[in-house]
């Protein structure tokens, strides 16, 4: 199995990089029957024509990447739903339509004080994920991260627990 993950670099991507690996090298044996031929890590500095080699190949893709902080409130649109439909134009431009997981975030439901442009920009890219199972009949999953804390975690960025 070939396994991209985007924002590979991310709080996120880092750990599932890293477990994956072990999984991988055979250190962590509690998933058997999982094979792992590639993990190919894609974020913000990789190179862009990779992207497209690695959404031909891809037998199951993790797409972590996004904006959560930025001063410009336009980014988090551009980063978030922008890069989120390039992705998946690239995997409809090879008919790949392996299972694909995007990282949102429960403010994405917009209520109460979640009402921000963060929170919009999350959920526009859940919305187009859905769109793309529907036109495509890929296995879409989203998940709405609650609060993220763990190794490699940033204090009074990723959690205030840090």
């Amino acid at each position: 199995m070939n396994i991209l993950v985007t924002g590979s670099r991310g709080f996120v991507g880092k750990n599932l990089c890293t477990a994956l690996k072990s999984i991988k090298d055979g250190k962590d044996r509690t998933r058997p029957d999982l094979h792992i031929d590639a993990i190919f890590e894609y974020d913000m500095d990789t190179d862009p024509a990779l992207l497209d080699k690695y959404c031909k190949n891809a037998d199951f893709v993790f797409n972590l990447a996004g904006v959560n902080r930025t001063p410009d409130p336009g980014a988090f649109m551009e980063g978030n739903f922008g890069f989120a439909e390039t992705l998946l134009n690239h995997l409809k431009k090879h008919g790949n339509t392996c299972p694909v997981m995007l990282s949102s975030s429960v403010q994405a439901t917009r209520i109460g004080r979640y009402d921000n442009e963060y929170g919009r920009s999350k959920k526009a890219g859940e919305d187009l994920f859905f769109a793309y199972a529907e036109e495509t009949g890929a296995t879409v999953l989203i998940y709405r991260f609650p609060n993220l804390f763990g190794k490699w975690c940033k204090p009074n960025y990723n959690s205030a627990v840090a």
